[in-house]
């Protein structure tokens, strides 16, 4: 265990700048998503249904378009995971994933003002393309930054990433609901898509990967 706790604080220690630079964009992706799962249902039945109330038809109803757009932007996920691969190439994972978090912000922050489900499918276009990219560019542009003798320990570190954030939405969202959101559950969503703009603004502060600057030399 002493060892092992040795091993985690010399990685911290000795941690690439790339890495280091991918945490605010990270913490801030991660904590804007959470918001979207959490509150995405109770923003559509206000939005759509003019409803807050669980036990009512139009809630109910709020929760079937959730299931069904979540459907929807998993799809576009799963053609975009492919559609983004040629582009990373091209343009490296960097601005591809800062393109990525740009286009799900505006749809996140978008979703509470559209008032019909056609538009929200619209909407989820952004998301599912933002939902490709974080299943995948991060994880090339960890790739790119660590020592490949040390991937093991870097992927745990990278892993609590994603967890952390979540942990301090869990925490924060409550104390700031009532008084700075105003209770509205579409304010939330609002806050989701501004910050994974943010998140796309820091994602553009990493340094340029190896790979980028090699596909910029052959180009």
């Amino acid at each position: 265990m002493t060892l092992m706790l040795k091993d985690l604080g010399a990685a911290f220690a000795e941690m690439p700048l790339q890495m280091r630079q991918l945490v605010p964009a990270m913490f801030l992706q991660w904590f804007g998503m959470f918001c979207y799962w959490q509150f995405v249902t109770l923003a559509l039945a206000r939005s759509l249904f003019a409803t807050s109330d669980p036990l009512s038809t139009g809630f109910h109803r709020a929760a079937l378009v959730t299931g069904q757009i979540g459907a929807f932007y998993n799809l576009i996920a799963f053609v975009a995971a492919f559609a983004l691969i040629p582009l990373t190439r091209r343009w490296g994972a960097r601005l591809i994933h800062a393109v990525c978090m740009l286009a799900s912000g505006v749809a996140m922050a978008s979703v509470s003002y559209i008032g019909s489900e056609t538009g929200l499918l619209v909407a989820m276009i952004g998301i599912g393309i933002g939902w490709a990219s974080l299943m995948g560019n991060p994880y090339v542009l960890l790739a790119d930054a660590i020592p490949a003798e040390r991937t093991g320990i870097y992927m745990g570190i990278f892993n609590m990433f994603i967890v952390i954030p979540m942990m301090i939405q869990s925490l924060t969202l409550p104390l700031l609901y009532h008084p700075i959101l105003g209770g509205d559950p579409r304010n939330v969503l609002v806050l989701g898509g501004l910050l994974m703009l943010a998140a796309s603004i820091a994602t553009l502060r990493i340094s340029p990967s190896r790979s980028t600057d090699a596909a910029a030399r052959l180009h």
